[in-house]
């Protein structure tokens, strides 16, 4: 199913990706597989209406990638995987040459009076502000696993099915995600759960997970509205705007919603 205004924020985020520069993104398509026969079906009719989705048998799919379950899928031409640790520096690089000026300092909102337009744009962190309370959010932590990248898998395309496969900048090194944990002992990054969450989903089309040597673990915390999918974009003061909720759609919308709350802060 398509996301909400997922065309919309799929050029916006092509244009922002364009800007940066193709050292941080590999526009190489992704491999998605059927993991069940509903989505067989919704695969199947998927290919069918779309021009840059190309339905691949069981065989097809394991001659691309050896190493995975005789399983088939979809292959998505259009598909990108963007390695977003260099991406958010270059972004910042080409906000800079326009003028932007970055200074790290613990505020309140309330600090910020004497600012023509404020923006609170936050994942985690926004549960720092008071402000947070306009909004019904709920938090899940969501881990990675930082691997070897195992020889079977030679490609530059990224692999979804229960969960993913992405190729990194490292030509040694992939990632394995994700953990969607409600409840968790702590925010920091934990190795041994992990583990047990990921790679016993993705043992549902990755059989050799020996192939995987875990490297390490990373963690964040999505925010979502508890009311919509969708993300939240709007003006909650005289002054001040908000961009929060994305999940885990950060890279899909934040071009969207930034232009579109650039435009709401110029109407305001």
């Amino acid at each position: 199913r398509l996301s909400w205004k997922g065309e919309e924020a799929l050029r916006e985020a092509k244009s922002l990706l364009e800007a940066v520069g193709p050292e941080v993104y590999k526009e190489t398509g992704i491999l998605r597989l059927a993991l069940n026969e509903k989505q067989e079906k919704a695969f199947r009719q998927r290919a069918e209406e779309r021009e840059d989705i190309e339905w691949w048998s069981a065989e097809q799919c394991h001659v691309f990638a050896p190493g995975i379950h005789y399983l088939p899928g979809i292959f998505v031409k259009s598909g990108i995987t963007v390695h977003a640790s260099l991406y958010l520096k270059g972004l910042w690089k080409v906000c800079e040459k326009g003028g932007a000026r970055f200074e790290q300092r613990q505020v309140a909102l309330s600090d910020l009076g004497a600012f023509d337009q404020v923006v609170l744009a936050a994942g985690g962190g926004i549960r720092l502000f008071e402000e947070s309370r306009h909004f019904d959010l709920e938090f899940n932590k969501g881990q990675i696993l930082v691997c070897d990248r195992p020889k079977f898998w030679q490609e530059k395309t990224s692999l979804t099915g229960k969960g993913y496969l992405a190729v990194s900048e490292k030509q040694d090194q992939c990632y394995l995600g994700s953990t969607y944990e409600r409840n968790y002992h702590t925010e920091d990054p934990c190795l041994g759960t992990a583990s047990d969450l990921i790679l016993l989903q993705a043992s549902e089309y990755l059989p050799a997970m020996g192939a995987f040597r875990v490297q390490g673990c990373r963690a964040a915390m999505r925010v979502t509205s508890s009311k919509s999918y969708h993300p939240i974009a709007c003006q909650i003061g005289q002054n001040l705007f908000v961009m929060t909720g994305m999940g885990s759609r950060g890279l899909l919308y934040h071009g969207y919603l930034g232009k579109a709350l650039t435009e709401m802060m110029r109407s305001a």
